[in-house]
């Protein structure tokens, strides 16, 4: 699709990634609610996820099918040549084929609920966009829906990757700052078309209340689809800065991190009225990128040990420094089913409760002019590796 189109719904929602038969197709939403009763903050997400859809369009194909346990018949009737060892294969090997939407919870409290269904239960409108799949709705300024997985469907069932609970979500957005060109190749595309993104409405989470409101949300809308997901994955986000130079919050200010594409990552941001990026996709002598996600020393109290992502930016006009920290108490561990099937899974850390800094450098002949030095509050932060999935 020509990059001249891209204000256009088709392009932001990825229509065209949900026709392709092979492959993934992302559509993410962070925002922070506040509880009701105690006032608590607490980041959320909704997920609407495309695995291989045209495979299997009319039924869903979990790769995660549960493994056959044999019993002491099964194994004497093969020793005995009665029964054939193929016929007690463990493990059936599916290629994936589903549609998925999941709502969770991020930080000292994390948990996940997860919704299949193929991709013919999709009913799409383009004039205005809706996506509703059953009760759950997705527009250009809207997303609604309610999910649930009861304890004992959960523990029956460990291949749909899912905590047991119920949510309720009913949210209106408006996309204030936005990026569209964030990685462009073939096989692969990830746009952070809303860096910052405003969301009011209502979450309910297993019977516990979050009002979302303007005044302190901290919301972020992406796009990705491709072949596969990026390996490793790497992600920052946030839109809660404030100047160590003036002291004053940055208002206007947000910005995204992905990768690993083409061993680098991907920036887009913007600071007050200045846009920077930073794009995977351009040739590699127009910036160097050095990254890391590693654990920092043990400290005294183990509560408090932290992981540390860390990216280096460079071109002829920017310098970009970022150090992210959150604590390991703080993340979750997420598994997440890849297109290829044979049980591989992204397993993901993930949380919302990074902190950290941002500092800003412009080349000005052969001397560095610190432009911004920004405090980082609540940022998303996710590293993940493809693996040999168990469940």
């Amino acid at each position: 699709m020509s990059k001249n189109n891209i204000n256009t719904k088709e392009y932001k929602f990825g229509l065209s990634g949900t026709k392709k038969k092979i492959g993934i197709n992302y559509w993410r939403f962070f925002f922070n609610g506040v509880e009701t009763i105690s006032g608590a903050e607490q980041m959320f997400f909704v997920e609407l996820e495309m695995v291989n859809p045209w495979l299997s369009p009319s039924e869903v194909l979990l790769g995660f099918k549960p493994r056959v346990k044999l019993t002491a018949d099964d194994l004497q009737y093969a020793l005995a040549g009665t029964q054939s060892a193929q016929n007690l294969n463990t493990e059936q090997i599916v290629q994936p084929s589903y549609c998925s939407l999941r709502v969770g919870m991020l930080g000292k409290v994390s948990k996940q609920l997860c919704y299949y269904f193929p991709i013919k239960d999709c009913v799409f409108n383009m004039k205005p966009f809706e996506l509703q799949i059953g009760n759950k709705c997705f527009t250009d300024n809207k997303i609604s829906g309610f999910l649930s997985l009861s304890q004992e469907d959960n523990a029956a069932h460990p291949e749909l990757l899912s905590d047991s609970g119920y949510a309720t979500w009913d949210l209106s957005y408006e996309i204030m700052s936005q990026s569209l060109n964030g990685y462009d190749n073939a096989n692969m595309r990830w746009f952070p078309h809303g860096l910052n993104t405003i969301f009011t409405g209502k979450v309910s989470f297993d019977g516990t209340d979050y009002m979302v409101d303007t005044r302190r949300c901290n919301g972020y809308v992406e796009r990705f689809w491709g072949l596969n997901t990026p390996e490793p994955w790497f992600h920052i986000s946030t839109s809660n800065l404030s100047s160590e130079i003036t002291g004053k919050t940055l208002l206007n200010s947000s910005f995204a991190i992905q990768g690993i594409f083409d061993d680098r990552v991907a920036f887009q941001g913007k600071f007050e009225d200045l846009e920077i990026k930073f794009s995977a996709d351009s040739s590699k002598r127009q910036y160097t990128a050095i990254w890391d996600c590693t654990q920092m020393p043990e400290a005294e109290n183990p509560e408090e040990n932290l992981l540390h992502w860390s990216v280096s930016l460079n071109n002829k006009t920017w310098v970009l420094d970022i150090d992210v920290y959150c604590r390991i108490k703080d993340l979750y561990n997420r598994k997440l089913e890849l297109p290829d099937g044979s049980r591989k899974i992204l397993n993901l850390l993930e949380g919302a409760t990074g902190y950290g800094e941002i500092k800003l450098y412009k080349h000005i002949g052969n001397t560095l002019e610190q432009i911004e030095h920004a405090k980082l509050t609540k940022v998303v932060c996710e590293f993940g590796q493809n693996e040999d999935g168990e469940i």
